[in-house]
C-alpha cells in the first residue's frame, strides 16, 4: 500500500527519456525501439553471433569450425545498436548504475541454461573500477544471480593485468592484448561445476574465451550471457 501512495506521489520516470512508465525500468516507448534489437534466430549454436539472412536454423558459424572458443555457448540479447546502445552507455560511461537491473531482465530472455550455474561477472582491473566506481559487469550479474537463484561468485576470476581500452584494436590485437590478463583465486570451486560468464558487451569475444579458457582449465563447463553485442554488417 506505501508503494502505491508513493508511485501516485513519485511516479516511475523511465530511466533512459525521463518520461512517465507504467513501472519502474524502460517506458513503453522506450522498450519497443530497444526490442527492435532484439537478436533472433539463426544464430551461431556456438557463439551466438546472428546471421545475416533471418532464414534457417541455428549451426555453426566459420569461425567457430575453424577455431572452437574455450566456452560451450555464449549469448547475446541484443545488437549493440539504437536505444540499447544508449542505455549501455549512459550505465557504463555515465555511471547511471540503475540502468543494471531493467538491463539484466531484458537480458534473461537470451539465457537458455536452466540449470544451476556458478555466475562469475567479468572483472575490472582495480585501477579501472576506481577510475569507474563499480564493475558494470557485476551489478548485471547481480541481477541475473537473483533473477534465477543460481549462485554469485564475483571474487575468484580476478583481472591480474590491465589490459587498457580494447576500443579500436582488431581481433588479433584483442587476443594478444587479454592473452593471461585474468587468474582464479581458487580453482578448485569451479572443478565439475557450471559456470556462466557475465558481460555487458561482447566485441570479438576475446575477453569472455579468455576468461572461459580458464574456468575450463579448472574444470568447469562454460556458458556466457551479455546484454549485447556487436555485429558486423
Amino acid at each position: 500500500m506505501l508503494k502505491a501512495l508513493l508511485d501516485i506521489i513519485f511516479p516511475p520516470v523511465c530511466l533512459l527519456c525521463g518520461e512517465s512508465s507504467l513501472k519502474k525500468g524502460f517506458c513503453e516507448a522506450c522498450l519497443m525501439l530497444i526490442e527492435k534489437e532484439r537478436i533472433t534466430t539463426p544464430i551461431c549454436s556456438t557463439c551466438g553471433t546472428p546471421f545475416l539472412s533471418p532464414k534457417g536454423v541455428d549451426h555453426e558459424c566459420g569461425r567457430c569450425l575453424k577455431e572452437r572458443p574455450h566456452f560451450k555457448a555464449a549469448r547475446s540479447a541484443f545488437v549493440y545498436d539504437g536505444r540499447l546502445l544508449d542505455a549501455i552507455h549512459r550505465f557504463k560511461y555515465g555511471g547511471d548504475t540503475s540502468l543494471a537491473v531493467p538491463l539484466a531482465r531484458s537480458a534473461l530472455g537470451a539465457l537458455d541454461q536452466s540449470n544451476d550455474c556458478l555466475v562469475v561477472p567479468v572483472p575490472l582491473h582495480p585501477l579501472r573500477l576506481k577510475a569507474r566506481g563499480f564493475n558494470q559487469s557485476l551489478l548485471i550479474a547481480r541481477e541475473l544471480a537473483r533473477l534465477t537463484a543460481f549462485p554469485l561468485s564475483y571474487s575468484n576470476l580476478k583481472r591480474a593485468r590491465d589490459t587498457g581500452q580494447q576500443v579500436g584494436l582488431k581481433s588479433v590485437e584483442r587476443n594478444k592484448n587479454v592473452a593471461g590478463a585474468f587468474i582464479l583465486q581458487d580453482p578448485i570451486a569451479f572443478k565439475g561445476k557450471k559456470a556462466l560468464l557475465v558481460d555487458d558487451v561482447i566485441t570479438t569475444g576475446a575477453t569472455i574465451n579468455e576468461c572461459a579458457r580458464l574456468l575450463k582449465l579448472a574444470g568447469a563447463e562454460v556458458f556466457a550471457l551479455t546484454v549485447a553485442r556487436t555485429v558486423k554488417v
